[in-house]
């Protein structure tokens, strides 16, 4: 079970990630929809290099135009990516293209009326793995809602889909084992659920995250 903690703006949000025990960090570069936990790339570079051995960076971008995006890794020497926008399968193509050979693509799809959107079929020669997430009409928020959505829905997909998935939406220390039990996902991914009032990630949120997704997965043979 891969554990990331995502929307890591600051010092002490590195801190309370790295001290959790999570496998991964999301810095969020390139904005488009509401969020507040949007950095600059100097930011995310220099976080980045503060990270332990064994713990991946990875930046989460709305943007969907493959240079901007290019940009943004070239700028942060982070090489995995996870695309939150919507980008076109062309873009998604000429992204893959231009990415050293070890770098990892992450296609973010939502839960919508019921259904995972977009199609994955025509995107798995280019991406590593998918992300479902919960998607917010109202705000047009695509990550950091805060919200689940109908795990049943996810585990269907994650049931058939060729690539490793990771589950998103509304995950907290108290709802995490249950999303495990019902999707059996690659990873979870959460960023609002970690927070606390200020929006700053909270050491025992992240801990108690983080330690009940392991014992969840290991429960599970």
């Amino acid at each position: 079970m891969r554990v990331k903690i995502c929307g890591v703006r600051t010092d002490d949000d590195l801190a309370a990630a790295v001290g959790s025990g999570a496998d991964a960090v999301g810095f969020l570069v390139g904005q488009i929809h509401a969020s507040p936990d949007f950095i600059l790339p100097g930011t995310a570079c220099r976080l980045a290099q503060m990270l332990p051995p064994y713990m991946s960076p990875v930046i989460v971008t709305h943007l969907v135009e493959a240079e901007p995006i290019l940009e943004i890794l070239d700028k942060t020497q982070i090489f995995n990516v996870q695309l939150h926008g919507g980008s076109s399968l062309d873009q998604v193509k000429k992204t893959r293209e231009n990415l050293p050979s070890s770098g990892k693509i992450i296609l973010a799809l939502h839960v919508v009326d019921g259904q995972v959107q977009p199609e994955i079929d025509q995107f798995i020669p280019y991406v590593n793995a998918v992300v479902v997430d919960s998607y917010n009409r109202n705000t047009g928020q695509v990550g950091g809602t805060g919200k689940t959505h109908d795990w049943l829905k996810s585990a269907e997909f994650a049931s058939r889909c060729k690539l490793p998935v990771i589950l998103a939406g509304g995950l907290n220390p108290s709802n995490v084992a249950e999303a495990i039990r019902i999707v059996r996902p690659y990873g979870v991914d959460a960023n609002s659920g970690m927070k606390d009032e200020n929006r700053n990630c909270s050491p025992r949120l992240c801990r108690d995250f983080v330690r009940n997704a392991k014992q969840e997965f290991f429960s599970l043979g």
